[in-house]
């Protein structure tokens, strides 16, 4: 069949077909546009939604860690009381007259230190009120018929109990009960000791927060009952106190579960919001906290009128070009016998045209979405910026035309190092994109956060060739954050860390103890008259007062210790890393509870009166694995509670044993300071022999003759010396006393060839005029440098080994001789024995010992006789005992030996000088 025969030519139905391809590309390109759209659109939505759910999480666990931290404040005072009862000071209190009183004013003191308690009171076991906090018109009441005394009668298990809000006659207007068991010595039910919480301090509290519009704080118990919330309702709100209806609420209650989140209206004031739910575990409350759907969607919403419109733009522009296209088309049909070629310049025009309105739209829309309320800006591929927005110019402070052509860095704060902008551009490599949380600087030099998303635009061919930014400032919302923070672990006045991060902080510090083996130490801190100032001056000057001790603690210990204040005019001090024994972690402690309290005692201005005071320390230390944090906090209570007991002003150590080891030390420290004065020291000789048993010399060794305690060992005192700085009055005194006797012995024949050897303190011979003093020792007394011989330690050179040496050859210049004390129980190395003027290596008796039963020990000493032998030294090997160690130690090269085989220490005028066998 022809061409005629159908009545259709072929270019006509070609021209038909094309125009069916533009209309349909239109429509499928419209679709396509909105697709996309839609699927931005929802996934924005999501993730904005899904952020507000996890801001709101975060910050309902915060109010919730300061929620727990308040009763755990409580609790300690509960366990405070339990144990004060139990203990035989308060035992013996009681049986004096005014002993009901002094424990009452205990309490009020105890209440007085945190804010939310109003009263706390014991109950005994029939609910009678036997001890109340100074209101003694509520002793005798009785608690019989409140559900908390009779929920400890139903479950004898529970230990402690917070009731839900409820009316209280007593106080006048809604409180809270938080109770703990106390027990009888055979494990009876012996009654509650009881803290009455007064709620309004919750809402004090979250009314100091300064929140983002639209967000909101609340708190309520089991029942739905209001106890706290922040902003305060408008008039016609629910009350504090109220029960609230809230049905989706009351099921996640029901349900047991620990958290949840909520998409719904408030019934507080019907705003629409985002909230997450948290239960208190352990206490009958939960947090809850919403964003204002409006707020956490304002820019969804715009962004989405912003791509709705834009796509109409696009539709309307694309439809005026499709009737110019088949306008056009049906005019190339009239034309198309005339000039083909015409035709063919024709279509390339018009689809250049399609395309050219395209892309205008296309840039009208851009430069629409471009105005939103975040702020934006476009690089090259290079990093270039090319455009920004307004808002980008509000918020970095930069018009266009100085930011216009610069890198992003410019805009970099300095907190950010390499390696986080490496990992973010590695993102964007991976995935296209990367958003989060950076600080950047304006332009006038602030430095602030904001939430940073940066996206790559690619060509056909995958290729970089544009980022587009998105910022937003977030400082409003950190800074909520932030004091959200400072509420839950700092305490608002001193901004020292709470309780509750004093917890945590010594939870880690006794884990740590624990793995390292040394000692910590909490010392708990009581100023003994700081409520009659507070009471006399006024509270602001109170204020003024503790931020001045807080100063003062501050100062004194050091940055890696914790200073935290528990409320009231109570401090505590953590100390850790104090020593592997008990009894030097304990005088450290001691030493720096000393500072603490004479910093303490110092006189401060409170505007212009001069004001006192003093404080009580009580310190208990912390190692023990079966030590948990709340008896760390309940003996270092107990121990300020003795302190004060005791007469105020002083410190007590919360063991009875280890107060009285402290202040043994302290006495012997104190007759210490004496012993040079009074003529106490004494210096004893043990003989030191050659291989034919002849005596070569002696080892000077220092004695305490105490006039009471009688002859003290070396052991006991020198580590004492050497702490308190007396090690080096004292090393001079030995070495004069040892000249002296080399000077006497020198006239005489029998003994005039004797070295005398002397152990020489690190902190003596670092002094600077050490040779100095040595020298004009030998000159006093006239003894020969070269019969004496210095002992020191391997520790000396490790430390500071070029002034070691340059003193060690200034020395030997006089012919003093030089023996390396203990080697081998520390760090040896042969870099320093080669270059040190050493004369002799002294085996330590730890491996002479031992090494007859020991092939260890047995092996380092034949090591220790080599090296001497390979570096032309001698070596004396000491704590020689038996006949069978001097023969072993001759047959393995040593010719010169020490030790009880051959003599004891004794005073000159007792050696038996003579050749030994």
């Amino acid at each position: 069949m022809s061409e005629q025969d159908t009545g259709v030519s072929a270019p006509g139905a070609r021209r038909r077909w094309s125009r069916c391809q533009a209309i349909a590309f239109y429509l499928f390109g419209l679709m396509m546009v909105m697709a996309v759209i839609l699927w931005t659109l929802v996934d924005q939505r999501q993730r904005e939604l899904a952020t507000a759910e996890a801001r709101a999480q975060a910050t309902a666990d915060l109010v919730g860690e300061w929620i727990a931290g308040a009763f755990d404040a409580s609790e300690h005072t509960l366990r405070g009381i339990a144990q004060l009862l139990d203990s035989p000071i308060q035992a013996q209190l009681l049986q004096q007259p005014d002993g009901t009183a002094a424990l009452e004013a205990f309490l009020a003191h105890r209440r007085d230190t945190l804010a939310f308690i109003d009263q706390l009171g014991v109950v005994d076991a029939g609910g009678r009120l036997v001890y109340a906090s100074g209101d003694e018109h509520a002793r005798g009441h009785r608690v019989t018929g409140l559900p908390l005394f009779q929920a400890f009668l139903r479950e004898p298990q529970r230990e402690t109990l917070v009731s839900p809000l409820f009316w209280s006659d007593m106080a006048g207007g809604n409180r809270l009960l938080h109770g703990l068991r106390l027990e009888s010595a055979e494990g009876r039910f012996s009654g509650l000791a009881l803290a009455r919480l007064d709620p309004t301090f919750f809402s004090a509290s979250l009314d100091r927060l300064h929140l983002a519009s639209g967000e909101s704080l609340a708190i309520l118990d089991e029942r739905m009952t209001l106890l706290a919330r922040h902003p305060v309702l408008r008039e016609g709100g629910a009350p504090l106190g109220a029960r609230v209806a809230w049905p989706d609420l009351e099921a996640f209650i029901d349900s047991g579960e620990h958290a949840t989140r909520l998409a719904m209206a408030s019934p507080l004031d019907g705003v629409e919001r985002i909230f997450a739910a948290q239960r208190l575990e352990g206490l009958p409350f939960l947090v809850v906290v919403g964003e204002a759907r409006s707020r956490v969607l304002a820019g969804w919403w715009l962004k989405l009128k912003l791509l709705l419109l834009g796509w109409v733009v696009l539709a309307v522009m694309g439809l005026l070009g499709l009737r110019h296209y088949l306008r056009l088309s049906r005019t190339e049909q009239a034309l198309r016998h005339s000039r083909l070629a015409l035709q063919q310049a024709n279509d390339e025009l018009q689809r250049d045209m399609v395309h050219s309105q395209a892309q205008e739209a296309q840039l009208r829309i851009a430069a629409m979405a471009f105005e939103t309320h975040l702020g934006m800006f476009i690089t090259d591929a290079r990093g270039r910026i090319l455009q920004t927005n307004e808002t980008f110019c509000r918020i970095t402070g930069y018009p266009p035309e100085e930011i216009i052509g610069e890198n992003p860095r410019v805009l970099s704060s300095g907190r950010h190092d390499e390696t986080f902008y490496r990992r973010m551009w590695c993102t964007i490599a991976e995935k296209g994109s990367w958003q989060g949380e950076i600080w950047n600087r304006r332009r006038s030099g602030e430095i602030y956060p904001q939430w940073l998303t940066i996206s790559a635009v690619q060509d056909d061919e995958g290729d970089v060739t544009n980022y587009v930014a998105t910022l937003s400032d977030i400082t409003e919302r950190k800074a909520a954050e932030e004091e959200i923070h400072q509420l839950a672990f700092y305490d608002p006045l001193t901004r020292l860390p709470n309780r509750r991060l004093l917890v945590d902080r010594l939870e880690s510090a006794l884990k740590e103890s624990r793995r390292s083996g040394q000692y910590g130490a909490l010392m708990f801190i009581d100023l003994d008259n700081f409520k009659t100032i507070n009471d006399s001056l006024g509270h602001h000057r109170g204020d003024e007062l503790l931020l001045i001790i807080a100063e003062r603690l501050t100062g004194i210990t050091r940055e890696t210790d914790t200073i935290a204040r528990l409320g009231g005019d109570e401090f505590v001090v953590m100390l850790h890393d104090l020593g592997r024994e008990a009894d030097d972690a304990a005088m450290v402690a001691e030493r720096v509870g000393e500072k603490l309290l004479a910093s303490l005692a110092e006189a401060c201005m409170l505007g212009e009166m001069r004001c006192q005071v003093s404080g009580s320390i009580g310190i208990t230390l912390f190692a023990d694995d079966h030590v948990t944090v709340n008896d760390i906090l309940q003996q270092a209570d107990l121990a300020m509670y003795q302190a004060k007991a005791a007469g105020r002003h002083g410190l007590c150590f919360f063991d009875p044993a280890m107060q009285a080891r402290v202040m043994d030390r302290a006495s012997l420290e104190a007759d210490l300071r004496q012993a040079l004065a009074e003529d106490q020291l004494r210096l004893f000789y043990q003989v030191q022999v050659d291989g034919d048993g002849g005596v070569t010399g002696v080892e000077a060794l220092l004695r305490w003759e105490h006039p009471e305690r009688g002859l003290i060992s070396p052991g006991v005192f020198i580590p004492v010396a050497e702490e308190n700085g007396l090690i080096v009055p004292i090393g001079h005194w030995v070495l004069e006393t040892a000249c002296r006797q080399l000077a006497d012995w020198a006239t005489t024949p029998g003994t005039g060839h004797l070295s005398i050897a002397v152990n020489v303190s690190l902190d003596q011979f670092r002094a600077v005029d050490f040779v100095e003093r040595l020298e004009q020792i030998l000159a006093t007394t006239g003894a020969r440098p070269e019969r004496l011989k210095l002992e020191l330690t391997e520790t000396l050179f490790l430390q500071d080994s070029e002034d070691a040496r340059d003193k060690m050859q200034r020395l030997k210049a006089l012919g003093i001789g030089f023996a390396l004390d203990d080697f081998g129980t520390g760090y040896s190395s042969l870099a320093y024995l080669k270059r040190l003027p050493l004369d002799q290596l002294k085996i330590d008796q730890s491996f002479v010992r031992d090494l007859l039963d020991d092939p260890t020990d047995a092996t380092i000493v034949i090591t220790i006789i080599a090296l001497a032998r390979s570096l032309e030294l001698e070596v004396i090997a000491e704590g020689v005992e038996s006949e069978a160690h001097r023969r072993w130690l001759a047959d393995q090269g040593c010719r010169a030996f020490q030790g009880y085989l051959f003599g004891r220490p004794l005073p000159a005028e007792q050696l038996q000088l003579a050749e030994t066998a």
